[in-house]
């Protein structure tokens, strides 16, 4: 599993390198870069605006038309536009361009030059995902600036990277945001394939913002088409099996090329079709049929509640509204969150989640399985640390470097704690770290990744199967913070 977890409270990070190092860690995760990149930044100074022509002169700017920018002004803004907001290229020539409001529209009327240094840059990725194990289909994560401090995080069922645009989107204003800061702040970014989330500090204020693929359904019934389908009454789908469907039941049907998603009927099956009473929309071979084919969406800014693209309500490429679906954080007594202290071998994950709140609406549809841990709340405030798995600890002896830590009064069977095993710094230098350890000898622990703080003589440790960083944000949850 292509999880990762990177913590950048070692940077002095501004908003201008936290893209930059999300683009990595997405990639990293697996995660493909779909639309918005290799588009150059170009700044000009006033002077170079020219609102006889409604040109902007910068030679060499390799700007083509079409291209879909994001203008910032200078310290006031071109008449005619308005600051941190999209354009698009157009009449681009080698040393001047234009910019339209629209794809290949008119130029927009500048009314004055504005003054200072104005840019115009990338100001959007769009990466999509198939889930880690190839088994979803591919959906969009749109990332954009709303403002200069605030990123969004839009989920779409579709995305078209020639007109940089999308469809099947869930419609929330305050969906997905996060704050970001040019003075500096911390962020925490955990996930893979299936699922991101994030997490900003700027000032005391913490920020959360998650999407991708809930990795389980509660609800398994699923199967693809084996050909294509027409549109029409009484439509007979060849899949891949029919397993655990019913006649006289409703599926969702969610096609894989973009060809929308709707609820059919089935009305007779035998072992590898389905006859659909009704089938709105034409379907190619490999479309999802089943009771939950998609769950793909956005975590709110609160942590309380997810959205997701495709429910069943949704019809064709339309977008739908922001039903938001809470999750279900009574599923166990939290006093019995702590795995270590229930006596059992496994634990619970969080969250799951249902629609609009009410498990009897349409019941609980998925879960996250993989790095998130349901635990009690007591005593804990954010950023604290929880070892899953106790298995030794120790005062450090110093003479670490950025990659190991050393304490001389054990005699540890060799790789004993590697490769999976984490080390956390539970009190004094560098505490609060949290590392996968990559190897040891008897008294020697080397890590896969370096300290941000080096521990030192003072340094207090334990080693656990899995470390987990607790966050209060909305509703409390602890991501798994090794790799």
């Amino acid at each position: 599993m292509a999880y990762r977890s990177h913590y950048l409270n070692q940077y002095s990070l501004t908003r201008a390198a936290f893209l930059p190092n999300l683009w990595t860690e997405l990639t990293n995760m697996g995660w493909s870069l779909f639309d918005g990149s290799g588009i150059p930044t170009v700044s000009v100074p006033y002077t170079d605006v020219n609102i006889t022509t409604n040109t902007i002169t910068a030679a060499s700017h390799g700007f083509t038309n079409g291209m879909r920018i994001i203008y910032r002004q200078g310290t006031t803004v071109i008449g005619g536009l308005s600051n941190n907001s999209f354009y698009f290229i157009v009449s681009a020539a080698t040393s001047t361009f234009q910019l339209s409001s629209t794809q290949g529209g008119g130029a927009i009327d500048f009314t004055s030059q504005g003054s200072g240094t104005h840019t115009f840059e990338e100001g959007f990725r769009v990466y999509r995902s198939n889930g880690e194990n190839s088994d979803r289909v591919y959906e969009y994560i749109y990332i954009y600036r709303v403002t200069a401090n605030t990123i969004k995080f839009q989920s779409y069922y579709l995305w078209n990277a020639t007109t940089h645009s999308g469809s099947g989107s869930v419609y929330i204003n305050t969906l997905g945001e996060i704050t970001t800061s040019e003075t500096g702040f911390y962020t925490w970014i955990y996930g893979n394939k299936n699922i991101v989330c994030i997490h900003t500090k700027v000032a005391t204020t913490y920020y959360i913002s998650g999407f991708g693929h809930l990795p389980k359904r509660f609800w398994t019934t699923l199967t693809t088409t084996t050909a294509s389908a027409t549109a029409g009454s009484n439509v007979v789908l060849a899949v891949n099996s029919t397993t655990n469907f019913y006649t006289n039941k409703s599926y969702q049907i969610l096609g894989a090329s973009g060809e929308g998603r709707d609820t059919v009927s089935v009305t007779a099956k035998d072992s590898t079709s389905l006859t659909i009473s009704s089938l709105p929309r034409n379907y190619g071979s490999g479309s999802y049929i089943g009771q939950c084919p998609s769950t793909f969406g956005n975590f709110t800014t609160t942590q309380n509640t997810f959205c997701m693209t495709c429910p069943l309500t949704a019809v064709g490429t339309a977008d739908v509204p922001g039903v938001s679906y809470a999750p279900l954080n009574t599923l166990i007594d939290e006093s019995y969150g702590n795995p270590d202290y229930r006596g059992e071998s496994r634990y619970v994950l969080q969250p799951m989640l249902y629609n609009d709140g009410t498990p009897s609406n349409s019941g609980i549809f998925g879960y996250i399985d993989e790095y998130f841990l349901n635990t009690g709340t007591t005593n804990k405030t954010t950023e604290d640390t929880i070892g899953v798995g106790f298995q030794d600890s120790g005062l450090s002896t110093g003479s670490n470097t950025s990659t190991t830590l050393n304490d001389t009064t054990k005699a540890w069977t060799v790789n004993a704690w590697a490769p999976t095993k984490v080390i956390i710094i539970t009190n004094g230098t560098g505490a609060g770290q949290i590392r996968t350890i990559a190897s040891n000898t008897s008294n020697q622990i080397t890590l896969n990744t370096a300290w941000v703080t080096t521990p030192d003589a003072s340094s207090y440790y334990s080693i656990y199967d899995e470390g987990y960083r607790y966050f209060a944000t909305g509703v409390a949850s602890v991501f798994r913070e090794t790799m």
